[in-house]
């Protein structure tokens, strides 16, 4: 039998790889899987999809016909929110601070991903889909924070998906530009 230190010492080292990979900014967590599951992934793909509910099946079925009928990037996939099923403006990865307003709370926070389109916020509080969200951001080489604003699309471990309200030109500009700036 192994010895009692031996196993802890294998606990304590998963437990510590556990809080790494936690801590990982999503895009590079894609990078981690996609190195360890390496030439299995399809193989991973079906295993992940044998074990859906049925209904998840049925719903991941119908938006991968839809994305292969329209020949765009399918770059995220939203099985339970049928407002929003297939992202297909890819965001980009991002550390960016914000300052958020929701519900008259106010928190500090980080941008973990952005486009004209939406963003994903770190929260640790949980909000309904649709409500409404104002986030104070400073793109690197502007004088002064952009004020935009938005909805909250869903909410989940970790965070919060927004869809931005309509970008002013300006506002829109600045995005390019700091997506551009880290291509």
């Amino acid at each position: 039998m192994e010895p009692l230190e031996s196993r802890l010492g294998r606990f304590t080292v998963t437990a510590h790889l556990f809080r790494l990979v936690d801590e990982l900014p999503r895009d590079k967590q894609l990078i981690l899987l996609k190195q360890l599951v390496g030439e299995r992934l399809t193989s991973h793909l079906f295993k992940m999809i044998i074990e859906m509910p049925e209904q998840q099946r049925q719903q991941l079925s119908e938006h991968l016909e839809m994305a292969t009928a329209d020949e765009g990037p399918v770059t995220t996939l939203h099985l339970d929110d049928e407002a929003a099923p297939i992202r297909q403006i890819q965001r980009k990865p991002c550390r960016l601070r914000a300052i958020c307003v929701v519900n008259e709370r106010t928190f500090e926070s980080v941008i973990t991903d952005i486009s004209t389109e939406g963003m994903f916020i770190h929260a640790a509080a949980e909000y309904p889909p649709n409500t409404p969200i104002r986030m104070s951001v400073r793109f690197p080489g502007r004088e002064k924070a952009l004020v935009l604003r938005g909805e909250i699309l869903r909410s989940e471990t970790g965070g919060i998906g927004v869809r931005l309200s309509p970008l002013t030109p300006d506002q829109a500009e600045a995005i390019r530009n700091f997506i551009l700036s880290r291509e």
